[in-house]
């Protein structure tokens, strides 16, 4: 799981254990709640929700940013493994650690992001623990098409965390409009 220093000291960046039952679940929100509203007693309801925005666009930039590095070293071990006469694991390996982001190998790891109520994760296990029924290339292909899907829908749950709160979205019908009616507003 990649995780940033947050800065505001808000949330926890570290795992944590599934909660057993719905009762303990409302008081551990209540609790970290109260505890957001301590440690942060000058900021309103409105400004800790713009942090928790700010810390989960931060988040999904860097999600963003690491599956790009995955994405191209994909596509390196894709060539190196074509290029190979014997698949040699070992060196495909190394290839993979060599890709870091902050810091941290990528490979090996499960990448992990929460935004806008949901969750957006992205196993990427080394060549040597890919599925061993397919070929390597095809497991770097299908890698490959996960990542485009993971980005597609981390950029719906940004559009979906920077909507107003409690706004309803309206359809508008641009084709149709009546310029007479949109002067009319202004009288």
């Amino acid at each position: 799981m990649l995780s940033s220093v947050n800065p505001y000291g808000m949330g926890n960046i570290y795992p944590q254990k599934p909660i057993s039952s719905t009762k303990e679940a409302e008081s551990k929100s209540i609790a970290q709640s109260t505890q957001e509203s301590q440690e942060l007693p000058n900021l309103s309801k409105e400004a800790l929700e713009i942090r928790k925005f700010s810390d989960g666009i931060k988040g999904a930039n860097e999600m963003i940013g690491a599956m790009q590095i995955a994405d191209i070293t994909l596509n390196a071990l894709s060539t190196q493994a074509q290029n190979a006469k014997a698949d040699d694991l070992n060196a495909l390996d190394s290839t993979a650690k060599a890709a870091q982001f902050k810091n941290e190998s990528l490979f090996g790891k499960e990448l992990t992001l929460n935004l806008a109520g949901e969750s957006v994760s992205l196993s990427l296990p080394l060549p040597s623990q890919m599925d061993k029924e397919k070929s390597l290339v095809e497991n770097f292909s299908q890698k490959h098409d996960e990542i485009s899907e993971k980005m597609t829908k981390i950029s719906s749950l940004i559009e979906k965390a920077s909507l107003p709160l409690g706004s309803t979205t309206q359809n508008y019908d641009f084709e149709n409009f009546d310029s007479n009616s949109f002067k009319n507003l202004f009288r």
